[in-house]
């Protein structure tokens, strides 16, 4: 693996005796994991997937081997949301954080989501979890991993840190920042980032995080707690960013030591958290009503929730154009901030008729709607409905519930036995 001299020089300020193992481990094979998605199924209950050994910072989280395995994005389950495909280092910052049910939790930087979905799957589906990603080109990424979860209780904000700082100041319990960084973690597993890697980048970057992270503490309410974490190894970014934080806001101390995961002492690729608390007692703060009212469309999805005895918490229905949402039931005072998606999207109303959404479906479990479809993880129409083909089955007409082993992969509208494809 080629390196730049003066990155080899600043790692061995920083590691010493330990460079040369740490070059090797760097130079040799990347490590694979996934987490298992706990809003879904417990951490015993993925059979059809080989052998796996834990993930010690994340009880959620595993190792596989990518090549002795067959490809774990092509298994059906992980089209159900059973599990994450994720790097292992990755799962720290969520598990550090340590989300509970009933708080109200941001991640500031969110996309592609895999954090996000550690943190609902912690929150069980309780509470309040804002996604905010500033890049509009990320979110689609971010809404898909999202409804991919199964997560109802989120809302997905495209904005920068300032303009949240500035309508949600205290609001949150827990917040977390995985900060925009030079990506020296990365470079095991991604020629990109040491191709992209100048010596100036970790000061310039730096400059960046020391922004976001101030404006990250505005949000944190008194008694909580901020998780700020990089995918790099210097400590320009790192311990310098951290120090400088604590040393503009005497407000907020370190509640533990940073966690660092290398190469050469960790099965993972680099990756740096720490956690910091604001010092205080917790303040209460104000929310929207979330029962909304009458409102257009939801005469026909009610009809259509009757229709397949639909078993689905929460009152709060809203449109948005031929849009249907369901809001989370905590929902803070977002006018004027350009929100994307506010709770889970029910589906559209189209010439008078609600068309339900693939997000409700991967929300849902067998059992809350009167007709599916399900079969082995094994069966070939499997990866027929997946590719939105045309086939013959057996099953009533109207909408189903397309399962794989009880577990929802989306819906399938059905006519004389013919399944006409999947809806997304």
């Amino acid at each position: 693996m080629k390196l730049d001299s003066e990155f080899i020089d600043s790692m061995r300020e920083l590691l010493g005796g330990e460079l040369d193992a740490f070059l090797a481990a760097l130079g040799g094979q990347r490590e694979y994991g996934f987490r298992v998605n706990t809003l879904k199924t417990d951490v015993g209950g993925l059979i059809n997937l080989p052998p796996q050994t834990p993930v010690p910072w994340c009880a959620e989280g595993f190792y596989y081997d990518n090549q002795a395995s067959a490809p774990l994005g092509k298994n059906p389950l992980y089209n159900a949301g059973l599990y994450y495909i994720q790097e292992p280092s990755a799962m720290s910052a969520a598990a550090l954080l340590d989300a509970k049910p009933m708080e109200r939790v941001l991640d500031l930087c969110a996309s592609p989501g895999g954090k996000t979905a550690q943190l609902a799957a912690a929150m069980q589906g309780q509470g309040l979890l804002v996604s905010n990603d500033a890049s509009s080109g990320r979110i689609p990424q971010l809404l898909r991993n999202i409804e991919m979860a199964g997560i109802k209780n989120a809302i997905v904000l495209c904005e920068t840190p300032n303009r949240l700082a500035a309508r949600l100041e205290g609001y949150f319990d827990k917040v977390l920042v995985d900060a925009p960084c030079s990506g020296e973690g990365m470079f095991r597993k991604d020629p990109a980032a040491r191709a992209a890697w100048d010596p100036s980048k970790p000061a310039r970057l730096a400059n960046i995080q020391k922004t976001i992270l101030h404006d990250a503490a505005k949000m944190v309410n008194s008694g909580g707690f901020l998780v700020y974490s990089t995918c790099t190894f210097n400590k320009v970014e790192n311990e310098d960013v951290v120090g400088d934080f604590l040393a503009k806001n005497p407000d907020f101390r370190l509640a533990g030591e940073p966690l660092r995961i290398f190469p050469h002492t960790h099965r993972g690729e680099g990756h740096f958290a720490a956690k910091l608390q604001k010092i205080g007692e917790r303040e209460g703060k104000g929310d929207c009503p979330t029962h909304l009212g009458t409102v257009p469309g939801a005469a026909e999805f009610h009809q259509f929730r009757k229709l397949y005895n639909l078993t689905l918490q929460g009152e709060g229905i809203f449109a948005h154009s031929d849009r249907l949402f369901l809001a989370p039931p905590i929902f803070p005072n977002l006018s004027g901030l350009r929100i994307i998606r506010a709770g889970l999207f029910l589906g559209t109303l189209k010439k008078k008729r609600f068309t339900p959404s693939y997000a409700l479906a991967l929300a849902l479990k067998k059992g809350d709607f009167s007709q599916s479809i399900d079969l082995e993880h094994n069966d070939p129409k499997i990866q027929k409905f997946l590719g939105g083909e045309t086939f013959e089955i057996c099953a009533p007409d109207g909408y189903s519930l397309f399962c794989v082993e009880a577990h929802p992969i989306g819906f399938a509208k059905v006519l004389k036995n013919r399944l006409k494809g999947r809806i997304i």
